[in-house]
C-alpha cells in the first residue's frame, strides 16, 4: 500500500489563501484609503464652496445694509424739505393774511361804524372804533365769528364815549388770524422737531 505525505499541500494552499486574504484586505485597505481621499476632497470643494457663497452673501448683505441706510437717509430728509415747502407755503399764505384780513373787514364793516385804530402780529388781531350803538357792534361781531380767516371773536371792551358832540360806542375787539396762527405753531413744530433730530444723530455719533 503507498502511503502519500499530504502536509506539504495543505500547507501550500494554507499560504496561499494567507496570500490571498493578504492582497484582498491590502485592495480593500487601498480602495478604502482611495475613497476616503475623494470623500475629502469633495467635502473641502464642497466646503469651500459654501464658504464663498457665504461670504458673497455677508459682501451683498452689506451692501444691502448700506442701501437701506442711504434709503432711510433720503427718506429723512425728503420728510424734511416737504415740511419745509409746507411751512414756507403757509408762510407764504400768512404774507397775504393782512390784505385778506383787511378785505374780511373792509367788507362785514356795518353802516354806523368807524375803525380807528387795527394791528395784527403774531396771529392776533385788534380792532379799535366806535359804533352808533352796541346793536350795531353785535352785528359786526357777528358777521367776523362768520368768517373761515378768522377764530376766538372777542369783545374786550364797550363803553360810551362823547366824540365830536356825539354819543357813541367805543370798542375794541380781538379776534384770531387762523392761516397766520397755523402758520406760527407749524414753524415751531419743525424747529423743536429739527433740534430733536440733530439731539438724536449726535447722540448716536458719540456712540
Amino acid at each position: 500500500m503507498i502511503r502519500i505525505n499530504l502536509l506539504p499541500v495543505r500547507e501550500a494552499r494554507r499560504r496561499a489563501n494567507l496570500r490571498q486574504q493578504a492582497i484582498f484586505l491590502a485592495a480593500a485597505a487601498i480602495a478604502a484609503i482611495v475613497v476616503s481621499g475623494l470623500l475629502h476632497t469633495a467635502i473641502a470643494a464642497q466646503l469651500s464652496s459654501e464658504r464663498q457663497r457665504v461670504a458673497a452673501a455677508q459682501v451683498e448683505l452689506t451692501k444691502l445694509e448700506e442701501t437701506l441706510k442711504q434709503v432711510e437717509r433720503f427718506r429723512k430728509e425728503k420728510e424734511d424739505i416737504e415740511r419745509k415747502l409746507t411751512i414756507i407755503a403757509r408762510l407764504e399764505e400768512s404774507r397775504r393774511g393782512p390784505v385778506r384780513i383787511m378785505d374780511e373787514i373792509a367788507t362785514r364793516i356795518p353802516d354806523r361804524m368807524w375803525l380807528r385804530r387795527m394791528s395784527l402780529g403774531g396771529g392776533r388781531l385788534s380792532l379799535e372804533g366806535y359804533g352808533i350803538d352796541n346793536e350795531v357792534i353785535a352785528i359786526f361781531l357777528t358777521s367776523l365769528e362768520e368768517s373761515k380767516f378768522l377764530s376766538d371773536v372777542e369783545l374786550k371792551q364797550s363803553q360810551l364815549t362823547q366824540k365830536h358832540g356825539l354819543k357813541l360806542n367805543e370798542f375794541k375787539i380781538q379776534a384770531t388770524d387762523t392761516l397766520a396762527a397755523a402758520a406760527l405753531r407749524a414753524a415751531r413744530a419743525s424747529e423743536s422737531s429739527g433740534k430733536g433730530n440733530r439731539r438724536g444723530r449726535r447722540r448716536r455719533g458719540r456712540r
